[in-house]
């Protein structure tokens, strides 16, 4: 299974925009995972079970710093593109095509469990229990998102319009859950350990932000191939008269990390 249906929202297939997000989509910058290991997070021999794990935007970084990684993802064409990250940067990770809710793994065999720009997609019901199972005494839960600020920037603004025209809602659908501090499926089971938030600026060109846009969930993943034409067609005639060659696109990195209640 590679289709995702998320309640009011058109159904997501993945493996269609697995290669496009292995070239265009930008990962986090260096610091921060430099304040992950501060707050304990992607160390050397620790066990990490990265959740919704795409192309490996936390898998690689976590297991180039040494930790034992497994990743997995819904997607057959997210984890091949994943692997593909792996040996090319030369690292090893143990991949899986797998629910997030369902990965059958044993009780309690991971320090991290991980999740970016996905935790939103996945069952909270099943998760909070799911977590705390997969999780050692100690264990924490890692959920991180890198999301463009439309609001902030004239490009991305624009660009956020145009989505809009061609897909209803699209300028704000997903973007609202994670700038809770403190998240209501969290209160049950969970208890912040910490919360980061911080903005970037990462660069782009015309081609690799059009390939940016169209990787996304609401173009490449929701769309027909013929959709997405259209719209990258009309996308590339936007940048032609708004943006330079070369640019940066504000984006806002959140970073929330938990503990399960009573470990």
């Amino acid at each position: 299974m590679t289709d995702l249906q998320i309640e009011g929202t058109k159904p997501l297939h993945w493996d269609a925009t697995s290669q496009g997000y292995l070239q265009y989509r930008p990962g986090y910058p260096g610091r921060f995972f430099v304040l992950l290991r501060h707050l304990g997070v992607g160390l050397a021999g620790q066990d990490i079970l990265d959740l919704g794990s795409g192309t490996g935007a936390l898998a690689v970084p976590f297991a180039r710093q040494g930790a034992r990684v497994t990743a997995v993802d819904l997607s057959r064409g997210q984890i091949e593109a994943g692997q593909q990250t792996a040996r090319k940067r030369g690292v090893k990770i143990r991949f899986k095509v797998a629910a997030a809710e369902e990965t059958g793994f044993p009780d309690h065999c991971f320090d991290v469990v991980s999740a970016s720009m996905c935790w939103g997609y996945f069952d909270m019901k099943r998760m909070e229990v799911e977590v705390p199972r997969l999780l050692r005494m100690e264990g924490l839960l890692l959920v991180s998102t890198l999301i463009w600020v439309g609001d902030e920037d004239s490009i991305a603004g624009q660009t956020d319009k145009l989505l809009a025209k061609h897909a209803a809602g699209a300028g704000r659908l997903g973007r609202g859950e994670e700038a809770q501090i403190l998240p209501a499926w969290s209160l049950n089971r969970f208890s912040l350990k910490t919360y980061h938030e911080f903005k970037v600026d990462l660069p782009f060109t015309r081609q690799s932000w059009r390939g940016r846009i169209r990787a996304s969930k609401w173009i490449g993943a929701a769309m027909s191939a013929q959709q997405t034409e259209s719209f990258d067609r009309e996308h590339q005639v936007l940048l032609n008269r708004i943006a330079p060659a070369k640019f940066f696109i504000r984006h806002r990195i959140r970073i929330h990390i938990f503990e399960p209640k009573g470990s």
